[in-house]
């Protein structure tokens, strides 16, 4: 029974203890022990509970779908990649959560990610199918974020030793590699926006380009996602109930941080904003809630992998069907003064993207052409609607102006 009980931690602090089943690791028994950290409603009944409890490691786990998991596991015998990620102590860069088996005895400052240096050799493993698999996957030590890394695209963190940073580094997809060149667009436009950016860069890896980003979490501050917060507090998964959650937590100003979410993703035509994709940064010791965390994960905008068409109708996945019923939720004058300059931003952030020497040049060299044309096409029908909705904005004043000198 030990060598499958497992207790959850906090850094330091017992979240909950757990057993697992042998072969497919999951939960059969669990036991909330501290319900500020328990990533699932303390609240629940058992089956519930390990149910959610189930559901949170699943997402913890990296996706088996992804791009060279399936080696990974044919190589090493594993049944699914939770086995290695309680081997490696499912620890992340995204909190402060880890796994422990009863019996052991490490302590949250040896292990942990943040204060540690760790190997990237399994990332980059699955990261690049070229790169060879080691014999024993142990010798490069049990710590390393890869295996508690979601996400169906190709990723892999890197620790910096010269600042002692850790970068994420992401890749692109068939059949037109676009996802850094959106990443970096949609991160210069953010810093125009002055809106809170997670600061995606371009860079290249062999003959691919990529998206690199900092950790914009710490030991002081972590990442808990939308469905996570669905999860831990039983609210309705739509936008009233993310505002009415936050005013209680004492973050009413996460209303206007949310609200510059959707006028980017309406602007981008951001088709990837899930609720795993959003979330708040929490206070680490206290629990507390810090405010939303800064604007990450927009690859998926831009017509990602799609046909450029501006008539399109751009779906959403956060708080209705489309990007164009959420951006009626917001005042959007509110948040865009100005619109920036797309053309220009585009040109900056897509100008190495037909390099004949890079992966897919076939399959680019058109692409963005098309791309820049979509985009004037859509600027227009963007600063139309800003028009639009300023001019209702101030109907509305007038009549209400009217109304006041009238009493």
């Amino acid at each position: 029974m030990e060598d499958n009980a497992y207790i959850l931690k906090h850094k330091d602090k017992d979240v909950a203890i757990f057993n697992v089943e042998k072969g497919s690791k999951n939960v059969k028994y669990i036991e909330i022990l501290d319900n500020v950290f328990s990533p699932v409603n303390s609240k629940e009944s058992g089956i519930s509970q390990i149910v959610s409890f189930n559901s949170w490691l699943n997402d913890r786990c990296i996706s088996d779908s992804r791009d060279g998991v399936e080696r990974i596991k044919v190589k090493y015998g594993l049944n699914n990649m939770k086995e290695l990620m309680y081997m490696m102590h499912g620890l992340s860069l995204s909190d402060c959560y880890w796994i422990e088996k009863i019996s052991s005895n490490n302590k949250w400052k040896d292990i942990n990610l943040y204060d540690n240096e760790y190997s990237d050799l399994i990332g980059r493993m699955l990261f690049d199918k070229k790169i060879k698999l080691v014999n024993n996957i142990g010798d490069y030590g049990l710590r390393t974020p890869e295996v508690a890394t979601g996400g169906s695209l190709r990723k892999y963190w890197h620790y910096n030793e010269s600042n002692k940073l850790s970068y994420l580094i992401k890749g692109s997809s068939k059949p037109y590699f676009q996802e850094p060149f959106n990443e970096y667009f949609a991160s210069l436009l953010i810093n125009e926006l002055k809106y809170n950016n997670a600061d995606y860069v371009l860079d290249k890896r062999g003959n691919e380009y990529v998206s690199v980003c900092p950790c914009f979490c710490s030991k002081d501050k972590e990442l808990i996602n939308g469905v996570d917060i669905v999860r831990k507090y039983g609210i309705e998964k739509n936008y009233n109930g993310f505002i009415t959650l936050s005013e209680k937590k004492g973050c009413a100003y996460i209303k206007d941080e949310l609200n510059k979410m959707i006028a980017l993703d309406y602007i981008i035509d951001n088709i990837d904003r899930h609720w795993y994709n959003f979330g708040i940064l929490r206070n680490t010791d206290t629990g507390k809630w810090i405010g939303l965390a800064p604007l990450y994960d927009n690859g998926y905008s831009l017509w990602n992998n799609d046909f450029v068409d501006s008539r399109i109708v751009s779906e959403s996945m956060s708080f209705a069907d489309s990007n164009e019923a959420c951006i009626k939720m917001i005042d959007i004058n509110k948040y865009i003064k100005k619109l920036p300059n797309l053309i220009e931003i585009f040109d900056v952030a897509f100008e190495k993207y037909d390099n004949k020497e890079m992966k897919g040049y076939e399959e680019r060299k058109n692409r963005k052409c098309s791309l820049r044309n979509g985009l004037i096409e859509r600027n227009v029908i963007i600063e139309k609607y800003l028009q639009e909705n300023m001019k209702i904005n101030n109907n509305v004043k007038n009549r209400n102006n009217k109304s006041n000198n009238n009493k």
